[in-house]
């Protein structure tokens, strides 16, 4: 199964930490430009089984008012799908997470994460592989603030406890060796893949997009070489008969 995690900043193609200023009407305004990136965006999920998006827009001004939940979904083939919003910025945008999926989904956790600035959430469902293992996929985008990280990562750990074949995948917002993500590596998670930086995306210079598996079954991760954002997508692959 082929999994992928990936921040799309709204569909905001950036090149460099100047284009957060002179491209300003991207992040304000609806613009062709962000369309466009948008149907590049469509176009490289088709090549996976589930999706795992952060920072989507779900309505705001700077889509036009248009959720890009609904115009992915136009966009792509997959049947099913789970959406999570986070945070509201006035009319300007209305943030999310989102899971689109080739396997029929049930959701087991849907639920915003503490933190002292509110406005991030867990998505999680579960998936069936065979007639004996489900799979557990968490969404997630995490605070700056390494304090909220831990008490994030300790939550969603707590609430997924009495599952088997847990991925944790996302924007986690730290380094591979973060004490936050010690959290999960010891309880039975380990982190997948090599730990390739995502961010910037123009110059990757800090992992901060991760996979973390609680399961016996074989898993690998890596960084892809798609510029749609200012973040990388990680690519996710769990090995199941």
């Amino acid at each position: 199964m082929r999994i992928l995690s990936y921040n799309i900043q709204a569909a905001i193609h950036s090149n460099s930490y100047l284009s957060y200023s002179y491209q300003w009407p991207r992040q304000l305004l609806p613009t062709p430009a962000k369309k466009r990136n948008l149907e590049r965006i469509a176009e490289f999920l088709r090549d996976f089984d589930v999706v795992c998006l952060q920072e989507i827009e779900l309505g705001g001004l700077r889509n036009g008012f248009k959720s890009q939940h609904a115009q992915l979904l136009e966009l792509t083939d997959f049947p099913y799908d789970a959406v999570q919003t986070n945070r509201r910025v006035g009319q300007l945008s209305l943030h999310g997470n989102l899971i689109l999926s080739r396997y029929p989904l049930n959701i087991i956790l849907d639920s915003p994460l503490p933190s002292q600035i509110k406005g991030r959430g867990v998505l999680a469902a579960s998936i069936d592989l065979n007639a004996q293992d489900t799979l557990i996929i968490a969404n997630t985008h995490l605070s700056l603030g390494k304090l909220d990280q831990h008490r994030q990562l300790r939550f969603i750990r707590t609430r997924l406890q009495n599952h088997d074949n847990i991925l944790i995948c996302g924007d986690l917002n730290c380094r591979p060796d973060s004490s936050a993500l010690r959290v999960l590596t010891e309880h039975g998670y380990r982190l997948l893949g090599r730990q390739q930086a995502s961010f910037p995306s123009w110059k990757p210079q800090k992992a901060l997009d991760h996979a973390l598996f609680n399961s016996r079954l074989a898993a690998d991760a890596q960084i892809l070489p798609f510029r749609a954002s200012d973040h990388l997508p990680l690519a996710i692959t769990i090995h199941h008969e």
